[in-house]
């Protein structure tokens, strides 16, 4: 018998362990990603925390070893499940049909489940904000960037580059999203007002 290759395979026990830790550790991490989503880092306890996924403190600590790193565990778990932030633009004609694509875009985004658990964290939570609004933004980039591009090509001379960033503010505001402003009427209405601004310099 090779010694060498028994001990270098895994056991069914410790599989069977490993399953076990990982499936508990998946079972923490979405009663947390609930109470950080209700509550905020700051309002959430890990008391609450193991109440919600039905284990005690003790189980809790065994697996996460503090509040902060759960958030984090959570909050990385959210972006990894997060659509990318890519579209189709393949047969747009105007500006019309390629701001609609990009409202479009942000409406799908902002329906998904793991973006709308990360949005409603990071809107209650001061901890760690700073990094994870960073993360935000970074995945709301793409979507400033094709903004500025079909301004650019749609119009005559050079368009103010604030347009675009406001733009942007306007469709993530009525989507509840983080970084828009005030409620606004709608994704046509916001495409129209965009339009009827530039409608002298097309």
């Amino acid at each position: 018998m090779n010694t060498a290759a028994s001990t270098s395979c895994p056991s069914k026990t410790s599989l069977r362990w490993e399953r076990a830790r990982e499936s508990a550790r998946r079972r923490i991490r979405e009663a947390a990603a609930n109470v950080f989503a209700e509550e905020g880092f700051e309002g959430a306890t890990m008391k609450r925390i193991a109440a919600v996924c039905g284990v005690t403190k003790v189980t809790l600590y065994a697996h996460y070893r503090d509040k902060e790193r759960l958030y984090r565990s959570v909050m990385d778990g959210h972006l990894a499940k997060m659509p990318l932030s890519t579209l189709d633009m393949h047969g747009v004609t105007d500006l019309s049909d390629a701001l609609m694509r990009i409202t479009e875009g942000i409406g799908r985004l902002a329906a998904d489940v793991s973006c709308q658990a990360f949005c409603r964290s990071l809107s209650r939570s001061d901890h760690a904000s700073d990094a994870y609004r960073e993360h935000w933004n970074a995945m709301l980039e793409p979507y400033l960037t094709l903004v500025e591009d079909v301004f650019m090509k749609a119009l005559c001379r050079p368009t103010n580059a604030a347009d675009s960033e406001k733009f942007l503010r306007l469709v993530l505001a009525e989507h509840g999203l983080p970084e828009g402003g005030g409620p606004v009427s709608g994704s046509d209405a916001t495409v129209a007002l965009f339009l009827r601004a530039y409608s002298l310099l097309i």
